[in-house]
């Protein structure tokens, strides 16, 4: 059984006293803004191209290439829903310049494992191609930003090829299967408050996976994978200005569509309630509980941001070593226990806890796991949590 608990955040309740008056946010931010990093050089080329590149010399004579797409799942049609995911796999089966495998042969005699190191992931909100490959030889650099300007308008797409990927992708489905996935989607829809993430999962439906003709493929990549919704990041032992210029002269022709569609912002409302949810499936073998409480992200633009982004990642380390050690007891309370806050989707943050109990003894893992996260909230942790905490997060 899973049982999952959403419960309003505290933030979105109105303020019963007046707030002070604010200083006007231009004279505020002026010298509160985080300030980037010095040595990330940053560009965007006139179609919208945006690049980030900087120099990094350990591990030496390698680099790491991204193509970073703001097109995931979220933007699919009804007749689209899997397509973003597909056409993720459809960029290694051929280019213009790397035909069928001959992008996957080349970069395996350069050392480049295929699923090790040549990766690429699609989500909701995007889809992230990464290409680590050794920087020592200018030959391999250079196609390796051919390979990411290939990615990012001219991925072939080829009829056969499709065919032959349909059933990888929809195996991937069928694997992904189980207690878990129909127990997903039955919560899923309280937990992404019926919004548009509700129905729009990357793996898609198998019906579209199945039908989807190769233009309908073809109108999603060429709607969507455009400059001005495209990212490169560089990162490694490599001559930063020498890298300017190359994807200035690479990524500069990109197009975007003549009439090109809105980018959508797709949110998840907060319902200001609490909701609950049981879901139960014979082959799910634990019980677990999962408490979320969802609120708006926590935005990393000033100081004072960063200052929370780093209290918040010394709480979560000093919860996670909590959990860890009741879990060392001889006879712990549960399976398995934790206590965090990360982000969310759409915008949203969410402190969640986690309970898998043991079999018979939900009720004693329950309280024990909320006795833990109460005593913190009435007492905090010790001075040596935290210094412990603070050494670890400066040697990470």
């Amino acid at each position: 059984m899973l049982s999952l608990l959403i419960e309003p955040a505290l933030a979105q309740n109105k303020p019963t006293t007046k707030p002070a008056a604010k200083k006007p946010a231009a004279s505020q931010n002026a010298d509160n803004s985080v300030p980037l990093d010095p040595a990330v050089k940053v560009g965007k080329l006139p179609n919208g191209f945006t690049y980030y590149i900087r120099k990094n010399v350990e591990p030496k004579n390698r680099v790491t290439i991204y193509l970073a797409n703001k097109a995931g799942s979220i933007l699919e049609n009804e007749n689209q829903r899997g397509l973003a995911h597909l056409i993720e796999h459809m960029a290694f089966n051929g280019t213009k310049n790397f035909p069928k495998n001959e992008l996957v042969n080349y970069l395996q005699k350069t050392g480049v494992r295929f699923g090790a190191d040549l990766n690429a992931y699609t989500s909701f909100d995007e889809t992230v191609y990464q290409l680590p490959i050794p920087s020592d030889d200018p030959e391999i650099v250079k196609n390796g930003l051919q390979i990411m300007r290939d990615w990012a308008q001219n991925v072939t797409l080829d009829p056969v090829e499709i065919d032959k990927e349909r059933g990888v992708v929809l195996e991937e489905k069928r694997l992904g299967k189980g207690a878990q996935q129909r127990m997903q989607d039955k919560y899923l829809p309280m937990l992404f408050n019926n919004s548009r993430y509700s129905n729009r999962l990357p793996i898609g439906t198998e019906e579209v996976l199945k039908n989807a003709t190769p233009q309908t493929i073809k109108d999603f990549y060429n709607d969507w994978y455009r400059p001005n919704l495209q990212a490169l990041i560089v990162v490694g032992d490599i001559d930063v200005n020498q890298i300017e210029q190359q994807i200035k002269a690479k990524f500069s022709d990109l197009k975007n569509p003549a009439n090109p569609k809105p980018r959508t912002k797709y949110n998840i409302e907060l319902t200001g309630k609490n909701q609950f949810v049981a879901v139960t499936d014979k082959e799910f073998p634990v019980t677990v509980a999962q408490i979320l409480i969802k609120h708006k992200e926590q935005p990393l633009l000033t100081k004072n941001d960063l200052r929370n982004s780093v209290i918040r990642s010394l709480y979560n380390q000093m919860m996670g070593a909590r959990f860890s050690e009741l879990s060392k007891q001889a006879n712990p309370p549960f399976l398995q226990a934790g206590n965090s806050i990360s982000g969310f989707l759409a915008g949203l943050d969410a402190a969640t806890t986690v309970i898998v109990a043991k079999p018979g003894e939900f009720e004693k893992g329950l309280k024990t796991t909320f006795t833990e996260v109460e005593r913190v909230k009435r007492f905090g942790f010790t001075a040596t949590e935290l210094e412990r905490a603070k050494a670890s997060f400066l040697t990470s």
